[in-house]
Order: C-alpha cells, then sequence, then structure tokens
C-alpha cells in the first residue's frame, strides 16, 4: 500500500502544471548548465555569421517619368482611366525590374546570359518608389562599391534602351515590322480592288453608277413626257375631229351676175349725159329712169343667188383638219419617242441593277483599302517617331529621364551585428529549453522515492470495508501555498 500511495503521488506531482515561479525556480538550479550551453552554440555561430556575412555597397539611381499626353510611350507603359498614374509608375518599374532588361545588359557586356550571373543580379538588384511620386529609385547591391555603381547604371541604360525598342517600335515586331505588313495590306487591298474592277470592266464604280443613275432617272423623265405629249396630242385629235363633223367641208365661195355691173353702167351714162344735157332733158330722165328700176330691182332682191355660183373648200375645216393631222402625227411621234426611251429605260434599269449587285463586293473593298491605308499612314508616322527616339540617347528626351546617375558609395552596410544578436538570442533560447527539459526531469526523479518489497497483508473480510491509510505528509509546505514539489526539491538540493 505504501509502495501503491508514493507512485501515485509521484505520478500526480509529475503530471501537475508548472507556473512561472517554477520555471524560475528550475532555470536557476540549471543556470551554470544553461550558461555552458550557451556558450557552446553562440560562440561558433556567431562566428560562422560575421565570417559569412561581408560588408555590401548598395548604389542607386534615379529616374524621372514624365506624365506627358502627347509622348506616346508612357500611355504604352500603363494605361487606365481614374488610376492612370500609379500605373504607369507600376509599369515602369516593373518593366525595370524585368528579367529580359539584365538578360539584355548582360549580352551587351559579356555577350552572354549566363544564369548564375542573372540569378546574382536579380538577387543584388531592387527597384522602389515613393508613393505619389514620379521617381523610381534602382538600387544594387554588391560587396564591391564600384562594381554596383557599375551595374546599377548598365541596367538603367539597358532598361532605356529596351523601352524605346518595346513601346516604340524595334526589330522584334516593333513598328517598322508592322509598318511593312500593313503596306503588304494596303497593297493586297488595292490589287483586290483593281482586280474586281477590271473583272467586271468597271473604270471609276462611283462614277459610272453615278452616271448609269442620272441616265436612268432622265430616261424615266424623257418617257413620261412622251407619254404625256402623246396623250395630249391624240386628245387634241379627237376633239378636232369632233369639231370636223360640224363643219362643212366644202362652201361656195362667190356668185357672178350681170346686175351690178349693169347699175354702174348706168351710172356712168348718167355721169356722161349730165355732162352734155341739162338735168331735165329726156336722155338724162331716160337714164335716171334706168337706174331706178335697176336699183329697186336689186333692192327687192330678185337678184340675190342669180347669176355664176363659184364653190371650194371651206378654209375653216382645212385649217382644223391640218390642225387635226399634226396633233396625230404628234401623237404617234411621242408614242415612238416613248417606246424607244422604254427600251432604253431597260437597259439603263438593267445596268443600275448590275451596279448594285456589285456595290456591296466594292464597299468592302474599298474600306479594305482605307483602312488599311489609314493603318499604314499612322504606322509611317510612329516609324518614323520610333526611329527619331531610336537615334536620341538614353533618357535624352524620353518620357523616362535620369535625374542622378549611380555612384560608388562610400559607407558599406553590414548585418553582422543583427546577425551577431540573433545568434545570441538563439543559443539562450535554446539554452533555457535544454535547462528546464533538465531540471524538470531531475525534478520528477527526485520527487518518487525507491520501491521497496513488502510483504502480503491479509485480506479483510468482504463484508468488511479497509479502512484507509492516512496520506504521507508533504515533505514541503511553503506558507500559504498548495505543496510545490519543484520548491521542494530546490530545498533539498539546498
Amino acid at each position: 500500500m505504501t509502495s501503491m500511495s508514493s507512485d501515485t503521488r509521484a505520478g500526480e506531482l509529475a503530471r501537475r502544471e508548472l507556473d512561472l515561479v517554477d520555471l524560475v525556480a528550475i532555470a536557476w538550479t540549471q543556470r551554470l548548465f544553461i550558461i555552458l550551453i550557451t556558450l557552446l552554440v553562440f560562440i561558433p555561430l556567431a562566428v560562422l555569421a560575421y565570417v559569412s556575412l561581408t560588408p555590401s555597397y548598395t548604389a542607386g539611381s534615379r529616374l524621372l517619368v514624365i506624365m506627358d499626353d502627347e509622348d506616346l510611350t508612357p500611355g504604352a507603359a500603363g494605361t487606365g482611366g481614374e488610376f492612370m498614374f500609379d500605373q504607369i509608375m507600376q509599369s515602369e518599374a516593373d518593366l525595370l525590374a524585368s528579367e529580359e532588361v539584365r538578360r539584355r545588359m548582360l549580352i551587351e557586356l559579356t555577350g552572354a546570359a549566363d544564369p548564375q550571373q542573372l540569378k546574382t543580379l536579380g538577387e543584388g538588384f531592387g527597384v522602389s518608389r515613393a508613393p505619389n511620386a514620379s521617381f523610381l529609385i534602382a538600387t544594387f547591391k554588391n560587396e564591391d562599391a564600384d562594381v554596383a555603381a557599375n551595374t546599377v547604371n548598365a541596367i538603367v541604360d539597358a532598361y532605356l534602351r529596351y523601352r524605346v525598342e518595346l513601346l516604340t517600335g524595334g526589330f522584334e515586331g516593333g513598328v517598322q515590322a508592322r509598318l511593312d505588313a500593313a503596306e503588304r495590306d494596303a497593297q493586297a487591298a488595292q490589287q483586290a480592288l483593281r482586280t474586281f474592277l477590271a473583272d467586271n470592266a468597271i473604270t471609276d464604280f462611283e462614277t459610272e453608277l453615278n452616271s448609269a443613275l442620272g441616265r436612268l432617272a432622265d430616261l424615266q423623265g424623257r418617257k413620261l413626257a412622251a407619254d404625256a405629249d402623246a396623250a395630249q396630242a391624240r386628245a387634241l385629235a379627237q376633239a378636232l375631229e369632233q369639231r370636223l363633223q360640224d363643219i362643212p367641208q366644202t362652201i361656195e365661195l362667190y356668185v357672178e351676175n350681170s346686175v351690178t355691173g349693169q347699175l354702174l353702167d348706168l351710172q356712168v351714162r348718167q355721169a356722161e349725159l349730165m355732162a352734155r344735157y341739162q338735168p331735165d332733158a329726156p336722155p338724162v330722165l331716160a337714164v335716171e329712169r334706168e337706174i331706178e328700176a335697176l336699183e329697186r330691182f336689186v333692192q327687192e332682191g330678185r337678184a340675190n343667188g342669180q347669176g355664176q355660183r363659184r364653190t371650194g373648200v371651206n378654209p375653216i375645216w382645212q385649217e382644223l383638219e391640218s390642225s387635226r393631222l399634226q396633233q396625230e402625227s404628234n401623237a404617234a411621234g411621242q408614242e415612238r419617242l416613248a417606246s424607244s426611251l422604254n427600251a432604253q429605260l431597260r437597259a439603263a434599269r438593267t445596268a443600275v441593277e448590275r451596279f448594285r449587285a456589285l456595290q456591296s463586293e466594292y464597299d468592302r473593298l474599298t474600306r479594305a483599302v482605307s483602312a488599311r491605308s489609314a493603318a499604314a499612314d499612322q504606322l509611317s508616322v510612329q516609324a518614323a517617331d520610333a526611329m527619331a527616339r531610336r537615334d536620341m540617347p538614353p533618357g535624352g528626351a524620353d518620357a523616362i529621364r535620369i535625374v542622378s546617375r549611380a555612384t560608388p558609395p562610400v559607407q558599406a552596410q553590414s548585418n553582422r551585428k543583427l546577425a551577431v544578436m540573433a545568434v545570441g538570442v538563439l543559443a539562450g533560447g535554446i539554452a533555457l529549453l535544454l535547462g528546464l527539459i533538465r531540471g524538470y526531469v531531475a525534478a520528477v526523479r527526485q520527487a518518487a522515492p525507491p520501491q521497496r518489497p513488502n510483504p502480503p497483508e491479509p485480506r479483510a473480510p468482504s463484508n468488511e470495508r479497509p479502512e484507509a491509510e492516512p496520506a504521507p505528509e508533504p515533505h514541503y509546505q511553503a506558507p500559504r501555498r498548495t505543496p510545490v514539489p519543484v520548491l521542494a526539491r530546490v530545498s533539498d538540493a539546498r
């Protein structure tokens, strides 16, 4: 029973949670071990960190991004609406930090891009910018100050050349190549249009179409006028024909008799007699009686319609008939003209329909020629601008200006102190952890007493309950605290 109680007590003490005071106490008991482990871990790691971390120099170059609306390159580097400035700056920073720029720099300097050198450049090179500022800061870290400055300047120069070649056109799919392709497309479109016109026997599609439309409209107007004139002439001829039915075709022109002549002869004879005789002379009176009798005969109308008659064509009928024939002739002529115009009108409609059937294809070819010619014109301007930009020195008149080039830095930067401090903290932590583990294990071992063999005791009857043995008193009890086995072990150690 005593052995079982001691084992239970040791297990409870081992399973108990330790507070801060217990940990401090254990660490204090293992202070020499902790110091020793700290020194063993710190000294080699500190020497290794001090030797491996060598001083480095960081050289930097500042670039200014000019926000010019007339310049095509900033808009090509980054586009956007509300956040156009940030997009441009981010695009320029990404372009400057791209691996292609470093590869081009190595190719320009050494003739080849070694992967290890690219990796070294990527680890040491960096690009940063201040918020709401148009400056890009390119830095490079190296053990040699001159190498750091020269590397930054070489990368910046390669970036400026690559940027101009990329954004304004270069040999790899730049503006010149696109201009050549656009000119070829424009020539192909023009050749297709010429072939189309030649196959359809057309010299100028627009002129011939307008001419056909004008001719069709003129023929339509002339045919309508001819039909109207023919109908008018035909109606007038019918009206004249109806009028002629009521007019006699022939009439009496005049009737000749000698009564008037005889009367005139008698009057002449009277005048002769009056010249020779007195008015009361018998010859004069006889002539006067004859004149009076003849006048009375005429006045009585007995001489009307008597004598020689003469008839002829009625002039009114003749004039109306002539007008009728003229109107019929006009109607026949206008009808023949309308028939001829109708045939011409059918031919004109056929020509217009032919042009309209070809107009969609002609419009498509014309739009292709116009669009590709316009694209070639625009690319020619951009190619000229790109050629002028390529001839300029890097950073001279571009949207990116070099504010300050990198110079060899004077003061080196080293992380030895931080590394030694970090090694010290690491060594102390490792030593403290090992000391706590060692002290805790030792405390658990001291809390468990050695087991002694006891003779077996007779068992109590089944109807009687065994009396409970009093629990052993704790080895150490602190005032106003529960028994702490760790502090008891500290007292035993003392």
